[in-house]
């Protein structure tokens, strides 16, 4: 009877302890990323066998969702799902190389605009999740513009630093509603 209550009692505790904990599942996502970024067809279907014979599949999963997720769960932060991510498009020509990384509530994403091998310029974004405020600099040639959005009572306040050639520094400010 002892063991029944004992096992009722870890059951109970799991599932209140792990109540709504599917999280991002980041561990999985990424060794899935690994096998995804093998080049050749029939190499990485081997290597998705492999993945399923020794279970790194199984193991990552489990991982997730006893640890990390919980982690998420209580913590609101997930560890594995922290970091870094470089990807690049193109529009009309320019190319966009951008930089994300994630740090603690911070996000920060950096793209570089080149049109050919020319850099034309550099936007960076700092932007705190859990406020909802940013800071962001254009930086291009000599020039540096600088915004800053804030939440306020009516909506979005911006507020931006541009060089101008009469009056250096000017700061002029908007209200999005």
């Amino acid at each position: 009877m002892k063991r029944i209550t004992a096992a009722l009692l870890a059951m109970v505790i799991a599932m209140v302890s792990l109540q709504g904990c599917y999280g991002k599942m980041a561990l999985t996502r990424k060794v899935y990323q690994v096998n995804g970024q093998v080049g050749d067809k029939y190499l990485r279907s081997l290597v998705t066998w492999v993945f399923i014979i020794v279970p790194v599949y199984g193991i990552a999963a489990l991982v997730d969702f006893v640890l990390f997720n919980t982690i998420e769960f209580w913590s609101g932060h997930n560890p594995v799902a922290q970091g870094e991510k470089d990807f690049q498009y193109s529009e009309n020509g320019d190319t966009f190389k951008v930089h994300a990384q994630k740090s603690g509530d911070t996000l920060r994403y950096t793209f570089n605009r080149y049109h050919g091998d020319t850099h034309l310029d550099t936007l960076t974004i700092d932007w705190n999740v859990k406020t909802g405020n940013s800071v962001a600099s254009l930086r291009g040639g000599d020039n540096v513009t600088q915004y800053q959005a804030m939440r306020s009572k009516g909506g979005v306040q911006v507020t931006s630093s541009a060089p101008d050639a009469f009056n250096p520094g000017r700061q002029v400010t908007a209200l999005y509603q």
